[in-house]
Formats: C-alpha cells, sequence, structure tokens
C-alpha cells in the first residue's frame, strides 16, 4: 500500500470513528432524556447531524445502540470512581469515591436514568459493564495495600469487603439518584461508621 492510500485509509478510518461516536454521544443524551421507548434511531441520526443510514453502518439496531450508549455511559461514571480510588490521598477515600461518582452523575444521563428505574429491563446491565470489574479490582487492590501498610485491618478479606464496598456505593447511588440528595445525607454519618468499622484498624488495648 503506497502512502498516499495508507493516509487515506487512516484519515477514512478517523472519521468513521468520529461519526461513530457521534452517533453515541446522542443516543446517551436522548436515550437519557426521553427514554428506550420514545427514541427512534431516527431522533438519534439527526441529533448527530448524520442519516438514519449511516447510523445503522454503525449499529445494526436501536437495541444495539441503546446497549452500547448504556455501557459507554455507565463507563464514564465508573471511571470517575476507578479514577478517585487511584488517585486519593484521602483516608477517606472510601467514602469520598461516593461523592467523588455522585457529584458527576448529571454528567451521564443514561447511567443516572437506569439508576434511577426507569429503564428496568436493563437497569442490572450497569453491574455488567467492565469498568465496574475494574473499578472492584481497584478498591480490592487499595485495601490490600492500605494493609501492608497497616492503614487498614488485617483481619478481613480484602476481596469481599472490596466487593462488599462497591455493592453498597451502587445502592446508595440509586438511593440518591431515587429519593435525592437531602434525604440520602440523614444517613451519611451513619455510612461513615459502617465504612470505618469495616476497614479501620482497632487500637489494642493499652
Amino acid at each position: 500500500m503506497t502512502d498516499t492510500a495508507t493516509t487515506t485509509a487512516t484519515t477514512a478510518t478517523r472519521k468513521g470513528e468520529q461519526t461513530r461516536l457521534a452517533i453515541l454521544d446522542a443516543a446517551i443524551a436522548r436515550f437519557g432524556r426521553e427514554g428506550y421507548r420514545a427514541t427512534s434511531v431516527a431522533d438519534i441520526a439527526r441529533d448527530a447531524g448524520v442519516s438514519g443510514t449511516a447510523a445503522y453502518a454503525y449499529f445494526p439496531n436501536k437495541e444495539a445502540l441503546f446497549r452500547d450508549a448504556v455501557d459507554a455511559d455507565a463507563a464514564g461514571l465508573v471511571n470517575v470512581g476507578l479514577d478517585h480510588v487511584a488517585t486519593s490521598t484521602a483516608a477517606t477515600w472510601h467514602e469520598s469515591v461516593l461523592f467523588a461518582v455522585a457529584a458527576a452523575i448529571d454528567d451521564h444521563p443514561l447511567a443516572r436514568r437506569l439508576l434511577a428505574g426507569l429503564e428496568p429491563e436493563v437497569t442490572e446491565r450497569v453491574l455488567d459493564v467492565p469498568a465496574l470489574a475494574d473499578l472492584r479490582q481497584a478498591t480490592i487492590d487499595r485495601i490490600r495495600e492500605e494493609q501492608a501498610a497497616g492503614t487498614a485491618r488485617t483481619d478481613i478479606d480484602a476481596a469481599s469487603v472490596g466487593n462488599g464496598l462497591i455493592a453498597i456505593i451502587l445502592s446508595l447511588l440509586m438511593s440518591l439518584v431515587q429519593v435525592g440528595g437531602d434525604a440520602a445525607a440523614t444517613y451519611a454519618a451513619d455510612i461513615s461508621t459502617v465504612f470505618a468499622a469495616a476497614l479501620v484498624p482497632i487500637d489494642p488495648p493499652r
């Protein structure tokens, strides 16, 4: 293949990926706002500035487009938590990761819609996004690091506690979305107590 042909193929590939991402972004916004049933591929294509036939070149049907949009938006939200677990220096990182994700939830309208229970047929899909498995593993790894450093209890199983923390965070996110932050804030101190009991070493008796 000549250099010219290679450049042309690369440009076409980049343009195709840009078009796919534009369709996916439009799908996240439209599905998040109006839901699966009230949205058509034609609506999304129009929002993305492409033809309906172009949309079908990247996604075979509405269901596939919805599934990919859910995965992408949920992964974006989960990655906020993943970045927080990786970079936070706070001793209470296991609590603040919840606040970090909660603060970002309005930027992820489709994930928010699922957490609100407005798409009950696919709500469980949030639990299957690969990024969530990465968040679980990052949480487990951080607990193990803190156990080695003596800042987390050594009498707990890091994998079980890490998985449990993510399950609690997901449940709390659903509560925040469905009942509102003010109502959920009532239990903030209790949540902090549970996290501390699970992870903070108990000082030995003197």
